[in-house]
């Protein structure tokens, strides 16, 4: 057995290029991960084989191409499904079966397979044969909708919209392996990702669901404005050298306003002035008076001495000299490549089963038969077994996380994110609060709450008080799981840090998802998502061309560092069932962000390339087009190209008989004049009808969808039944998007329950009767101690 948290588990991957994300998450991890398709290997790499897609994607795998249109290959494929884990596909809706080898046939051939199947829209619906790029996913989810300038839509650089849906794809694997390893049957995960994309959107959906509470900062209809967060507190100003994203918020407002004071600026407000939302603007406008007197450096480590959440916004050659990432050693050399050859990560740090180094991706390919061979060598695992979780149950088809235990710290989005998804898929999600930290932002009854913290338990425990060490000793001994999100070593200066957790339970996960993680020069900086964007390098890669103040219009680093730490969860699990123990997992969220751009960051230390932001440019293959345009109805319509065949297509929808425009080189030397056909052509569309015309022809294309047209007019979204309504004792209706996957196995679905967020406290009652085996009356006396509060 190798290395790595899911050292031993068997991964075929059929994945295309929107979800060849996941594999390299399982690879990574220390599974054996072998690729049946090639994948497109990007820009040649300057000295070493290959090319940069290999390198970021493949490493560590083994390559096992397979032609399943023949008998032979077929015939392969079915040998090694029957002894592998898991298969991760992206083959188009009905493919699969049209070849005798859908899900119910794999299932009979391998009952304890876990099939993920990521596709553009899902495997049913009116729109399931349609076609999307990465820029077509971020408009038909949503997201185009928030990211750009008003007039000007960007597409968020590297394809993030496929990294989203390769930690889903993953996180369905392992939440379907931990069912299969404590005895249940495999299943089939049906992943749409234009649902991954619209679950990543923050807040986009709170808008449209919350619009009276949300109308000052522009509800019901979210829009597009640059850098400048919905909250309208965090923007990237300009610095008289250098860019610095800026926010008066966090604890240290009244130090920002006396350092701002010391330069002539707010001169009339009290010295010790709180951080105040009425007082928002006016602390914009001056920051970024105060930053074209700045250097951006001086102003980001000045505001973070000041506990304010500063960020300077560091292109890839900065973020390659980050010193929080030279401390923690994240640009990590390949064995038997050059030294410059560097890969950003591991995603997250297993203290207990550390990943394994990294490895270049296969030299050569080897035949199925090999690959059997290496498999059918290694005995296979059983069921249970020591530390096993016991999820769903021996024999029992229930969701795919019953049984596991998750006691939540967290908070804001990113935490709340990773236990949403752990929620969905059957786990317990025990939320600790109290009344403190429980106001304004953070509070039950405010929106940014109930979007992420849907099916879990409240419980309220002040740990400064007397006796909540011990109740959180009962609770821990009951737990799989504790996930937290504080500054780092909260948790332990109430005694409850990782050294105490793990002696009240050996067995214990214990996941820390600090801003920029546990130690290093950096590890108390105030980091919120719009904080990490600049400082990983995303919201300089991301804007037109030429420009560093724009970056993404989503928290997308909280949502992918959420999603981080449910994998992460869910590796450590599987790394439990061999061992026995838990382990602690630090999971720097900086470094998620660092992760996502991890392409350009390898490109710019193997090959002295350069990655910059390019509007809506493909960040690898550039196809022409790869565009955004607007349509005679006032919308916008994102469309791609990805090769010539597909222009040959678009070209006669549009009408275009242009010589020299037939291959991709030739389209990139006359780029503005393609733009211009497409515009000309898409003002006199409808958006809808454009779109139709399009994909009949096999056209990546789609409306950019704001969230009106996501909830109530996508035909694809209503098909799949996609927006779940509960009774909410403060909400009255609550709506939520549902898991992004329809789950299933041979019984049939596999339904999610989905239960309102709860209001503080909720479950006190409940949890304290359930596990620590209090009366109703003495949790009752010790609400009025203040320890239940």
């Amino acid at each position: 057995m190798g290395e790595g948290p899911l050292a031993g588990v068997r991964v075929l991957d059929l994945s295309d290029e929107l979800g060849r994300f996941a594999g390299k998450l399982l690879a990574e991890s220390g599974a054996d991960v072998v690729r049946l398709r090639p994948g497109e290997a990007g820009p040649a790499m300057a000295d070493v084989p290959g090319g940069l897609l290999d390198w970021w994607y493949d490493g560590g795998t083994t390559a096992a191409p397979l032609d399943l249109d023949t008998a032979a290959g077929r015939e392969a494929f079915v040998g090694l499904v029957a002894v592998a884990d898991i298969l991760l596909e992206g083959e188009p809706p009905g493919r699969l079966e049209s070849l005798g080898l859908g899900p119910d046939a794999l299932a009979e051939r391998n009952p304890a397979l876990v099939h993920v199947s990521l596709t553009p829209f899902g495997a049913s619906g009116p729109r399931a044969a349609w076609q999307a790029s990465d820029l077509v996913a971020t408009a038909a989810g949503g997201i185009l909708s928030v990211n750009g300038f008003p007039d000007e839509p960007v597409a968020i650089w590297g394809r993030q919209m496929g990294n989203a849906g390769g930690f889903y794809a993953a996180i369905c694997a392992l939440a379907g392996l931990a069912r299969v390893r404590a005895g249940g049957p495999g299943l089939h995960a049906d992943l749409s990702l234009q649902q991954v994309v619209a679950s990543c959107s923050e807040h986009l959906l709170m808008f449209w669901w919350f619009p009276e509470v949300l109308a000052g900062l522009g509800a019901p209809v979210a829009a597009r404005q640059g850098s400048l967060h919905w909250v309208k507190a965090y923007e990237v100003v300009e610095c008289a050298r250098g860019w610095c994203m800026v926010s008066p918020s966090a604890g240290g407002v009244p130090e920002l306003i006396a350092w701002m004071q010391e330069h002539g600026l707010l001169t009339d407000l009290p010295a010790d002035t709180p951080g105040d939302l009425a007082l928002i603007p006016r602390l914009m406008e001056a920051l970024h008076e105060f930053a074209l007197g700045s250097d951006a450096t001086e102003l980001f480590e000045g505001g973070q001495a000041r506990h304010v959440p500063f960020g300077e916004v560091l292109t890839v050659p900065q973020v390659a000299e980050c010193p929080q990432h030279l401390h923690r050693g994240f640009f990590r050399p390949v064995a038997g490549a050059p030294p410059e050859v560097r890969l950003p990560g591991p995603l997250a740090r297993f203290a207990g089963t550390p990943c394994p180094p990294p490895a270049p991706p296969p030299a050569a390919p080897v035949a199925a038969s090999e690959v059997l061979e290496r498999w059918g060598s290694a005995a296979r695992p059983a069921a249970g077994g020591p530390g096993a979780t016991g999820p769903g149950g021996p024999g029992r088809p229930g969701r795919p996380l019953e049984g596991l235990r998750v006691i939540d710290f967290t908070h804001v989005l990113a935490g709340p994110f990773a236990t949403r998804a752990l929620a969905d898929l059957g786990a317990d999600v025990v939320k600790v609060q109290t009344e403190v930290r429980a106001a304004g932002a953070h509070a039950n009854d405010f929106p940014y709450f109930p979007m992420w913290n849907r099916s879990k338990r409240s419980l309220c425990l002040d740990m400064s008080r007397p006796g909540a060490a011990d109740v959180l000793r009962r609770l821990v001994e009951q737990a799989d799981v504790v996930i937290e999100n504080f500054s780092a070593g909260v948790l332990d200066r109430w005694g409850a840090g990782w050294d105490q957790l793990s002696a009240w339970n050996s067995r214990l996960i214990y996941v820390a998802m600090q801003g920029a993680g546990t130690d290093g020069p950096w590890r108390n900086y105030v980091t919120f998502a719009p904080t990490v964007h600049a400082l990983c390098g995303l919201t300089a890669l991301t804007g037109p061309e030429g420009r560093l103040d724009c970056g993404t219009g989503v928290a997308l680093n909280d949502h992918a560092s959420g999603l981080a730490g449910a994998f992460a969860v869910l590796a450590a699990v599987e790394a439990r069932r061999h061992s026995g123990v838990g382990q602690f997992i630090d999971l720097s969220q900086l470094e998620v962000g660092s992760y996502l751009v991890g392409p350009a960051l390898l490109d710019w230390l193997a090959n002295g390339r350069e990655a910059v932001a390019a509007g809506t440019r493909d960040a690898f293959s550039d196809p022409v087009p790869n565009d955004v345009v607007r349509t005679g109805d006032d919308r916008w319509l994102a469309v791609t190209a990805r090769d010539d065949a597909e222009w040959s297509s678009l070209a006669g929808v549009l009408g275009v008989a242009e010589p020299g425009l037939g291959t991709v080189q030739q389209r990139r030397a006359r780029r503005p004049e393609v733009g211009r056909l497409l515009t000309a052509w898409a003002a006199s569309q409808g958006a809808e009808e454009a779109a139709m015309a399009l994909q009949e022809v096999g056209v990546p294309a789609y409306p950019v969808q704001d969230a009106a047209h996501l909830t109530s007019q996508d035909p694809q979204l209503a098909q799949r039944d996609w927006i779940v309504e509960m009774e909410s004792p403060i909400w009255g209706s609550q709506q939520t998007d549902r898991f992004p996957a329809v789950l299933r196995d041979g019984s049939g679905p596999i339904e999610l329950a989905y239960v309102h967020s709860p209001y503080l406290g909720e479950h006190t009652f409940e949890v304290a009767g359930e596990l620590l085996g209090l009366e109703e009356a003495e949790v009752a006396e010790r609400i009025g101690e203040g320890l239940f509060s």
